[in-house]
């Protein structure tokens, strides 16, 4: 009876993972991988009969039960430590599929790994490398790391100081006025968000400027474009003002008393 019912069992469960609803359940693209995962869940599930069928048996035959749940419980610890890594994959690869951190196309940087998604598995996940090299990483890598995925910012900042000499200090204030006021007109420049525009620092030899605003635009290409302009914009501004850019140096002041001869 017990042989019977787990044939039955094995193979009413063979057939519902098989079936139409189970593979519009999970949602799978890929038929490689649709194929993989079910083969897997028949497996496991396979193994789980098996393992209730071997428990039912031995009860049937006397064994006690204190017996049968040390054995079950051994069985369960060694296959899992066999198995560690493989179903760390495993399990990641379903976060990675119902929590969908990212999705193939997304240029995403995880512990240093950075590149383009080509497609996501359930064991590991290829990307493109910006050298144009694959790279297969194994999905328990993103279950332990945090993920960076830039494509799903909602601006990209702009944010640099820029150095002016030190005898420019008395026109500093109205050049930050200036930048700040074609920040705020600017059209690409989201004004929603923050914009600043300070002297901010004494560095050793010039006085520092401060720009921190962001770009409606995610697109990395628009939004260097933008920063360029921008850019560009503010040294015609700082120019206009009879100002210049610092650059490191060193002045020499003759000593008092001292003859310029000398």
């Amino acid at each position: 009876m017990i042989a019977s019912i787990t044939w039955a069992v094995m193979n009413i469960g063979q057939t519902v993972l098989g079936s139409a609803s189970v593979r519009r359940w999970i949602q799978i693209e890929d038929q490689q991988d649709e194929s993989m995962l079910i083969n897997v869940m028949s497996r496991l599930f396979t193994i789980a009969v098996l393992l209730v069928a071997t428990a039912a048996l031995m009860v049937t035959f006397g064994v006690p039960s204190g017996a049968i749940a040390t054995m079950l419980g051994g069985a369960g610890i060694g296959l899992s430590f066999a198995t560690q890594q493989i179903s760390q994959n495993f399990l990641s690869g379903f976060m990675l599929f119902f929590n969908r951190p990212f999705r193939e196309g997304d240029w995403i940087n995880a512990n240093s790994l950075e590149g383009t998604v080509e497609s996501i598995g359930w064991y590991y996940t290829r990307i493109r490398t910006f050298d144009r090299r694959p790279l297969y990483i194994p999905n328990s890598v993103f279950a332990t790391n945090p993920i960076e995925n830039p494509g799903e910012m909602y601006n990209r900042r702009i944010r640099a100081n820029i150095s002016l000499r030190y005898e420019d200090l008395g026109k500093i204030n109205g050049i930050t006025k200036e930048v700040r006021n074609h920040l705020q007109q600017h059209p690409d420049i989201d004004q929603s968000q923050t914009i600043l525009v300070n002297f901010n620092e004494w560095d050793a030899s010039s006085i520092n400027m401060m720009i921190y605003c962001f770009t409606k635009t995610t697109v990395w290409k628009d939004w260097l474009d933008i920063q360029q302009s921008i850019f560009l914009d503010i040294a015609g501004i700082v120019q206009q003002s009879g100002a210049d850019f610092a650059f490191d140096c060193m002045t020499l002041y003759q000593s008092p008393g001292t003859d310029s001869k000398t």
